[in-house]
């Protein structure tokens, strides 16, 4: 994971989940769980999203200058939270961009439709919600998300994210709830009722069962959940996910494994490490 993002800013010049937001928020949370990690990870990868949206610091209280929208800088700000970067100028823009793009409903909505990383109006909201967590914009903002009714993992789980970061904790499990009762006889989660278990979807729904307090680390359901990833890793560390989006950008190889999947699949082993290390964070959600 850190050769890879090290070799994503080299060959790329725009922000992305996949290759900054989410292997931030999870090295960072691997680093408190006692793992080594290089300080110049964080470091360079913190430097790169924000001389990203400096560029268009003007743009941003507009409205304008966020390819892919509310979404892309819902995750630019946890990978800043995640690194605990000083409110700046520029995070203070994106926060500017995000009041500016909240819909009349309270929610934010998706651009652009690559699922299942970039495809739910909840990840895009529940992401506003984390990024100002008690203002009236995320409250307003939960009010939404309580009421909406999710159709992928990728909703479910971002439910209960957003309920959880909103501090409403009983709607948070009882949205908990409905995620665990997806889970399937061996342990996994599918990114649809359709598809088979993957780790990205079961990564994140372990992850986020376990944040909101619903499952504890030692839990039988857990525990089976980690057993499935566990079962699943590959020998070189990574979980392999096929994507089904359409590639958008010109195909490079950014030092991750499985070619045409590997943002997918990189997204993917970043919510398994989330899960795997939950345990050393259950005090620090």
């Amino acid at each position: 994971m850190e050769k890879s993002i090290a070799s994503y800013v080299e060959a790329r010049d725009c922000f992305t989940c996949h290759h900054q937001a989410l292997p931030i928020m999870t090295l960072s949370q691997a680093r408190r769980s006692g793992f080594s990690v290089a300080q110049k990870t964080f470091t360079t990868q913190t430097r790169f999203t924000l001389e990203y949206f400096s560029d268009r610091q003007d743009r941003l209280p507009k409205g304008e200058g966020v390819p892919g929208g509310p979404y892309t800088a819902g995750y630019a700000l946890a990978q800043l939270q995640a690194t605990q970067e000083p409110a700046n100028p520029t995070s203070k823009a994106l926060i500017s961009y995000l009041l500016k793009t909240q819909e009349p409903d309270g929610s934010w909505r998706i651009r652009t439709h690559r699922p299942p990383l970039e495809d739910s109006h909840f990840t895009a909201t529940a992401l506003g919600i984390k990024a100002m967590i008690n203002s009236e914009p995320a409250k307003k903002a939960a009010q939404w998300i309580a009421q909406a009714q999710p159709k992928t993992t990728e909703d479910h789980v971002f439910k209960v994210l957003g309920l959880h970061w909103a501090d409403r904790q009983k709607e948070s499990q009882a949205a908990a709830k409905v995620l665990l009762k997806l889970q399937d006889e061996e342990g996994g989660w599918a990114q649809l009722t359709t598809m088979k278990s993957d780790a990205y979807a079961t990564g994140q729904a372990l992850t986020a069962l376990n944040k909101c307090g619903l499952l504890k680390s030692g839990s039988p359901q857990f525990k089976k959940g980690i057993q499935w990833l566990l079962k699943n890793q590959k020998p070189d560390g990574s979980w392999h996910v096929k994507t089904r989006s359409r590639p958008i950008q010109k195909y490079f190889e950014s030092g991750f494994p499985h070619g045409q999947d590997q943002f997918i699949s990189i997204s993917a082993t970043c919510w398994a490490v989330l899960a795997l290390t939950s345990s050393a964070s259950e005090d620090t959600k």
